[in-house]
């Protein structure tokens, strides 16, 4: 009888053994999986990255074309490239269809703001003027976020409107968002001015599938200088 005993607890101790080992296995196999999905997704970000600066650095040569507005005009401010058989569109766009945040006129904040933020934004244009008056100034708007005042405010939508690379008072509308337009539609003409033509925001966006989605924005500065007619001002990419 022991012996029977004995022999049935050591087929139920191996059972238990195969169960660990299989379940052991399942999981390393598991694991091998994911790693290998992680692993194609990573080549695929970065293949998509690739891909979308390849894009923007290939309308650098537009960016110096002297019919450059024209054809930006044209095309609605938007080229198409194929980099790699994957068409992608790259949006180019004055820097001055934005607020700037250290020479903007007040008039246009205060209009802006109105839009988007009917109430409670008294205090913080009192900040945000108070540093733009700095030497310093603003580099780079994402700072307004440190107001004490921004913490009671929704400014998402805002930041979408502001830049720190226009360096003029006036907004070029036909670079605009349509709230920057309605917003410059109610106030006096001066204050709509096309840009100069220095500094244009370049975005463009590409996805090769789950979790590939990559978008850059970048600030090009158009300069006068032969061995760098173009500098980069800001490079963001976004995941």
């Amino acid at each position: 009888m022991s012996s029977h005993k004995d022999a049935g607890i050591a087929m139920l101790l191996t059972l238990f053994a195969l169960a660990v080992i299989s379940t052991l296995a399942l999981v390393i196999i598991g694991k091998g999986h994911n790693a290998l999905e992680q692993n194609r997704m990573m080549i695929k970000r970065a293949q998509s990255l690739a891909i979308t600066e390849g894009a923007i650095q290939a309308v650098y040569p537009l960016l110096l074309d002297e019919n450059r507005d024209h054809i930006l005009q044209v095309n609605g401010s938007r080229i198409r490239h194929n980099i790699g058989g994957t068409n992608i569109s790259v949006g180019i766009y004055d820097a001055c269809g934005k607020w700037d945040l250290n020479s903007g006129h007040i008039d246009i904040l205060n209009a802006l703001l109105m839009k988007l933020l009917p109430a409670g934004s008294k205090t913080f244009v009192r900040e945000l003027l108070k540093v733009r008056e700095t030497n310093a100034g603003f580099q780079h708007v994402n700072q307004i976020l440190a107001l004490p005042s921004s913490r009671d405010l929704d400014l998402s939508q805002f930041i979408k409107e502001i830049t720190i690379h226009c360096r003029r008072s006036q907004v070029d509308p036909s670079n605009s968002s349509g709230v920057m337009r309605e917003v410059l539609g109610d106030l006096p003409r001066f204050l709509s001015r096309p840009g100069p033509g220095h500094v244009f925001e370049i975005r463009a966006t590409n996805n090769l599938g789950p979790g590939s989605r990559i978008s850059v924005e970048t600030f090009l500065n158009i300069t006068n200088d032969p061995l760098e007619p173009i500098k980069t001002l800001s490079w963001q990419s976004n995941y």
